[in-house]
C-alpha cells in the first residue's frame, strides 16, 4: 500500500471541506423551498434588530415549536431586517399575531416566539406580521447597569426625596392643625 505523500493528503482535505461547505450553503438555500415540499408554509416580518438570530433557529407559538428561520436579510428598500420563518401547515394563526426574537436564558441562543392575536381570520402564505419586538441586545443591558452604578458610587444619582450629601438634614414637619389641649373635652356629637 502507498503512503499518502502531504500534499495528497492537503489536497483531499481541502476537496472535503470544499464540498462540506457547499453542501451547507445548498441547505442553506434550499430551506425555504424545503419548507414549502413539506407542506409549511412562509411567513415574512419586518425587525429593526434581529442580533443572534440566525437561519435555522426555532419558532415557537405557545411553548411547542411549529417552524423554523428560513432566511435573514436586509429588506426590500429599506434598512430593517426581513426575516422569513417556515410554520407547519395547517396551522392557523390569528391575523393581528405578534412575531417577538426571544432568548434562551442570558446566554442562551435566539429564537422566535409567535403571540397569538384574537382576529377570527388567519394569516395567508406569504403574509407579513405587523406587530414584532426586535432583539434585546444583552452588551446594551450590561452597559446600562454598569453606568448607573458608576454613577450610584460617584453619587450623580440620588433619589428625588433623598436629601444629598452635603445638605443639612430637613426639619420635622409640624402639625397642619394644633393638637387639642389636654383640658378640652372631646366634642360628642
Amino acid at each position: 500500500m502507498r503512503k499518502l505523500s502531504r500534499q495528497d493528503f492537503e489536497t483531499i482535505v481541502g476537496t472535503v471541506t470544499l464540498a462540506a461547505a457547499a453542501f451547507g450553503l445548498w441547505l442553506v438555500s434550499a430551506g425555504g423551498k424545503a419548507a414549502e415540499a413539506r407542506g409549511g408554509y412562509l411567513l415574512t416580518a419586518r425587525f429593526g434588530q434581529v442580533d443572534g438570530l440566525a437561519t435555522g433557529n426555532p419558532v415557537y407559538l405557545s411553548g411547542i415549536q411549529v417552524g423554523s428561520v428560513v432566511r435573514i436579510e436586509l429588506a426590500p428598500n429599506s434598512l430593517k431586517a426581513q426575516v422569513t420563518i417556515s410554520v407547519r401547515s395547517g396551522l392557523a394563526i390569528p391575523a393581528d399575531s405578534a412575531l417577538l426574537v426571544m432568548s434562551d436564558g442570558v446566554l442562551g441562543g435566539k429564537y422566535l416566539r409567535i403571540e397569538a392575536g384574537s382576529e377570527t381570520e388567519a394569516m395567508k402564505p406569504g403574509a407579513r406580521f405587523d406587530t414584532v419586538q426586535d432583539s434585546v441586545i444583552v452588551e446594551q443591558i450590561l452597559q446600562k447597569i454598569v453606568q448607573g452604578a458608576e454613577a450610584r458610587r460617584r453619587g450623580d444619582e440620588t433619589k428625588p426625596d433623598a436629601p444629598k450629601k452635603d445638605d443639612a438634614p430637613a426639619p420635622d414637619k409640624k402639625p397642619d392643625a394644633p393638637a387639642p389641649s389636654p383640658t378640652e373635652a372631646p366634642k360628642q356629637q
